[in-house]
């Protein structure tokens, strides 16, 4: 996980969309719940800090680089992936997945 970005999403992302509906997720890729729980604690985050001791999860929705963004709509289709963070373009597919019926 990329240490800059989680307060960035933490302040910038999560605590504007939570009122409209956005859900967000950590995954912690190959970790226990302890440095889970540690990690979120560092950066004082509000969203939840989910593990995949055995990288299953990620298997499904990443490609092999972390971090990993993947936007799910509230079909629970994908509708935005990207392995690096690009703020206003993970900002714009946001919008556009809340703005869905």
């Amino acid at each position: 996980r990329c240490q800059q970005e989680a307060p960035v999403i933490e302040k910038e992302i999560w605590q504007k969309f939570k009122d409209k509906g956005l859900k967000v997720f950590a995954i912690g890729v190959k970790e226990n719940a302890e440095e889970a729980s540690t990690w979120s604690s560092q950066h004082q985050l509000t969203y939840p800090v989910l593990t995949d001791p055995e990288g299953e999860i990620y298997k499904i929705y990443g490609n092999g680089l972390v971090p990993y963004h993947v936007i799910i709509d509230r079909r629970f289709g994908i509708i935005h992936s990207q392995e690096d963070f690009q703020k206003e373009l993970l900002i714009g597919a946001i919008r556009d997945a809340l703005r869905e019926p």
